[in-house]
């Protein structure tokens, strides 16, 4: 006790809580510094894992595949068959392989979702099993790519003929061919769990299958695990299929590793399949051409997306065939869903991973700073808390009411790009008047136009709100979607410099008054270095706000990686990703971010700002 009262004692007389709170954002932007950093480290070694299978019962490549060179004619007899097929309907075209699934004693349904094309499905049921668990082939008519998925359907053909005369599986396969796998394949996955008649059980893992005009050969394989949400699905699925992989001696691509880099394992390639990883994650269920292993997501269903890449290398497509078969065969020795393992994992390369302990706490740290930044803005406002809480009412009253207001606009907006015909169009006229919202608010302060003003209390105050809002968002995302948390704090990290900006506009102000005031003889050009000084500080603040906005964001982002279509078909399925897929990213965008940007925005817009006159005078002194 004594040793506690002499230390607060020694901080009372060095006056560093006063210093500490007056270093609160420098001390925010330290740690947002450190959460990048905390990225930066994770591929380096010592601090990543070496992929390994955790449940025995797998057994990957213990047993030889006969899917070999005796099935490769029968994969070439149907590619001929359905080369005939591609100017033909999709209702036609799965007309004609149904004839040929009842050939094999498949039992094939129809499942009509009102939207694209009825989807055909088909259940081979295990003769050893009890029709209580099931494993999934999807294979769509048109891949990711927009490509006739002739390989794929012509290989989905051969697997069936194959899997139907083995009498090894204790679990029921289905074949489903939608016509793409968005919106055609999630319907058919909602349904499975709700209105169909013909199931085959509870659903362990899926495949969906890409194999395009390759032919015969191909150069490797690329493997798509992202899920809605932030979910993925159970490591030891990805590590049993890559496992298998190799030992066909097949090359691995993920998240768009060149061919010319899939040998390479160094920390610059393991950096870039990170962010390509956090990056794809946040975005999965709003691009449009979509893997398809997504739609899967919420049903506890392991899924992954398989592709054939090139034409002309060493691997052949009886290959692509085994490691569907040993896949679905490491699944069918599971005698429970998939549980041990991770859930939550970064993925540096298809040998090596990065846990959920060990990359959390760089999002945490992005909540931190959120966090210090509220707390600084009340604390070196220039005013006493306890007038903060008698404008507290207030406060809150106007956050709600901006809340409610997002409320409406994540109803309304969506419902007015789906009921368009034209969705695109009305997409990109959602955007356009976002950005416009975006570019008033931001450059309104530059004008100094006398507009009812925020009291002092109301507009710290809202700030602060504003940025504890983003850290408790962060926060409530930590876990469940760590990659769309972490980017809302990169993004978002400009509005930690709007009140200290705020303070330094004041501040540069007051000198300005202090010099005129003192009647103190200033040449033209020291009058025209204060005006910019003053000015630039004023530009600074109106550029945090601008860079910030989501909208703004996702316009910039989509013609920086890709193209104004790009930019269209994002801001397309962001609208339409939750009335489509499930997928609540629009909602988080629309209900927590643009508020608390907003919120910050209407403070800098409509906030008082009172010059400290004190200062002045102090100023004044110091000068005369």
């Amino acid at each position: 006790m004594a040793l506690a009262e002499t230390l607060i004692r020694k901080i009372n007389k060095l006056g560093l809580i006063p210093k500490a709170v007056k270093l609160l954002p420098v001390i925010s932007f330290v740690l947002a510094l450190s959460s990048l950093g905390w990225l930066l480290v994770l591929p380096s070694d010592g601090n990543y894992r070496n992929s390994y299978i955790s449940e025995n019962a797998l057994m990957p490549s213990q047993v030889t595949s006969y899917f070999r060179e005796s099935e490769w004619n029968i994969v070439r007899g149907f590619r001929e068959e359905l080369e005939k097929f591609e100017t033909k309907t999709v209702i036609e075209r799965n007309h004609i392989i149904e004839e040929w699934l009842d050939g094999f004693g498949l039992l094939n349904t129809y499942h009509k979702n009102g939207v694209v094309n009825d989807t055909l499905y088909s259940i081979m049921h295990a003769p050893r099993g009890d029709d209580t668990e099931a494993m999934v082939l999807t294979v769509p008519w048109m891949t990711s790519d927009q490509e006739y998925n002739l390989g794929g359907m012509a290989l989905a053909m051969a697997l069936a003929r194959y899997f139907s005369k083995a009498s090894i599986w204790s679990k029921n396969i289905i074949f489903v061919f939608p016509q793409d796998s968005h919106i055609a394949l999630r319907s058919w996955v909602e349904a499975y769990h709700t209105s169909l008649e013909n199931t085959a059980g509870s659903i362990d893992a899926a495949i969906v299958m890409e194999y395009g005009k390759n032919g015969d050969y191909f150069d490797y394989y690329e493997l798509s695990y992202e899920g809605l949400n932030g979910q993925l699905p159970n490591l030891d699925l990805l590590n049993t299929a890559n496992l298998i992989g190799f030992h066909e001696s097949l090359k691995c691509s993920i998240q768009g590793t060149p061919a010319g880099e899939l040998q390479k394992n160094t920390y610059f390639t393991r950096l870039r399949t990170l962010f390509k990883g956090i990056l794809s994650l946040t975005l999965s269920g709003l691009r449009k051409n979509t893997p398809g292993c997504e739609a899967f997501s919420g049903w506890q269903i392991q899924s992954f997306t398989i592709k054939a890449r090139g034409n002309s290398g060493p691997a052949d497509v009886t290959q692509f065939g085994r490691m569907i078969d040993s896949t679905f065969r490491s699944v069918n020795n599971l005698l429970e869903k998939f549980h041990q393992s991770f859930f939550f994992y970064l993925m540096l390369s298809p040998k090596n991973f990065v846990s959920i302990g060990t990359y959390l706490p760089s999002a945490a740290l992005m909540a931190g700073s959120f966090a210090l930044s509220s707390l600084g803005t009340i604390l070196n406002c220039g005013f006493k808390v306890d007038g903060l809480l008698h404008s507290l009412g207030s406060l809150l009253s106007l956050f709600t009411v901006v809340e409610v207001g997002a409320l409406l606009l994540s109803v309304l907006l969506p419902y007015l790009a789906t009921i368009s015909s034209e969705d695109e169009v009305a997409s990109l006229q959602i955007l356009y008047a976002f950005l416009l919202v975006d570019l008033v608010i931001s450059f309104l302060p530059l004008t100094n136009l006398k507009l009812k003003k925020f009291s002092k209390q109301v507009t710290f105050g809202l700030i602060s709100l504003s940025l504890f809002f983003i850290a408790m968002l962060i926060i409530t995302l930590l876990i469940v979607h760590f990659s769309l948390a972490l980017l809302v704090g990169i993004f978002a990290l400009p509005l930690t410099f709007v009140q200290p900006l705020i303070m330094k506009v004041q501040s540069e102000k007051v000198t300005n008054m202090v010099k005129t005031s003192s009647n103190i003889k200033r040449d033209p050009l020291s009058k025209l270095i204060g005006y910019v000084n003053t000015n630039k500080s004023q530009f600074q603040l109106s550029l945090c706000l601008l860079v910030s906005n989501p909208f703004f964001i996702l316009f910039v982002g989509g013609g920086l990686f890709g193209s104004e279509t790009e930019t269209i078909l994002l801001m397309r399925g962001l609208l339409t990703s939750w009335h489509e897929l499930q997928c609540w990213t629009w909602f988080v965008v629309i209900l927590c971010w643009f508020p608390a940007w907003l919120g910050v925005g209407l403070a800098c817009v409509l906030g008082e700002f009172d010059i400290d006159y004190d200062a002045v005078i102090t100023e004044v002194k110091k000068i005369q």
